[in-house]
């Protein structure tokens, strides 16, 4: 069948088709007459899958494996209704509360202290609940930091934003992490930092999420030969920009964009606030962290100079 058959069947559109088929979840032939790919009703039906699981907000990156296994499918869903079930008595009970102002209001008698003092038991109900939720971390970094550049930021983070906030420790470092996001200004972004998050499409975010996640994955459970293999990328792409003018103008751009925003990130605090107390809510990002830096020292990064011409050198 053709894509605008299969657009019609799962509602999907032709770029979300020819994405998922771009990440390898459906594999349609290519007719040689014409051209054009030929879907099958199977392709179909695996179509409808990815839908439903995406707005079950199932990860891409776990998506493949669970459309091949039927009882994973199965088990996914069950573990979706049991979040619903759970979103459906945080929501009653926030409702009885919600209901208990509102019956306050039809009292003659009722004061402001009052009325502040149930909106408070429904605020502290509302922000436990939420804070035990996935999720809720993310939610915090898009407020602060608005559009596409928020969401990147916390895509760039997601595989740490979901520990439970559960001792002291973390309770602490969460505070902490909300009082700097409550606090820091608005942040002036240079204008190509601008154009290029303005012009991000959704599907252009998913295979960022899905970069980000495989590399986490990847750095994770590095081995010292990975570790050597990923020093070699490095020295090899070093001499490519060298003895490449146009990739050399390309580095240097980018180098010059990189090191602004991390000087408008450090200046707001962002490393010390924001990434020091993230090394105490995730033990899983504390692991990368370690690695990363071990990687640096091992590989000499910290001693890379960038000279006028966009020419990189290593310190040894």
């Amino acid at each position: 069948m053709r894509i605008s058959t299969v657009m019609d069947i799962t509602g999907l559109t032709k770029k979300a088709i020819n994405y998922y088929e771009e990440e390898g979840l459906i594999s349609p032939p290519v007719n040689p007459e014409n051209n054009y790919r030929e879907y099958s009703e199977r392709d179909a039906d695996r179509l409808v899958q990815i839908s439903i699981l995406r707005q079950f907000d199932v990860p891409l990156k776990d998506i493949k494996a669970i459309i091949l296994n039927p009882q994973m499918l199965k088990d996914n869903l069950v573990q979706h209704l049991a979040r619903l079930d759970s979103e459906a008595r945080r929501l009653e009970k926030s409702r009885n509360v919600l209901r208990s102002c509102l019956n306050g209001l039809d009292s003659d008698e009722i004061g402001l202290p009052q009325l502040t003092k149930k909106l408070s038991v429904l605020n502290k109900s509302l922000e436990l609940d939420e804070r035990s939720r996935e999720g809720f971390m993310k939610k915090q970094l898009e407020r602060i930091f608005p559009g596409n550049f928020g969401r990147m930021l916390t895509m760039q983070f997601s595989s740490f934003l979901n520990e439970p906030i559960d001792t002291p420790e973390k309770e602490e470092a969460w505070f902490s992490i909300v009082k700097f996001l409550d606090e820091v200004e608005v942040i002036n972004y240079p204008q190509e930092v601008v154009e290029i998050y303005e012009e991000l499409t959704n599907e252009d975010i998913e295979k960022y999420e899905s970069y980000i996640n495989q590399n986490v994955e990847k750095w994770l459970n590095m081995t010292d030969v990975g570790l050597i293999n990923e020093k070699e990328k490095i020295s090899e792409y070093i001499y490519r920009v060298n003895h490449d003018a146009d990739l050399r103008a390309a580095y240097k751009r980018m180098s010059n964009l990189s090191e602004g925003m991390k000087g408008i990130m450090s200046d707001i605090g962002y490393y010390d606030k924001f990434v020091g107390n993230l090394k105490v809510l995730s033990k899983t990002y504390f692991k990368y962290y370690v690695k990363m830096e071990e990687f640096n020292k091992f590989s000499n990064l910290s001693n890379i100079k960038v000279d006028d011409e966009g020419k990189i050198t290593i310190a040894e």
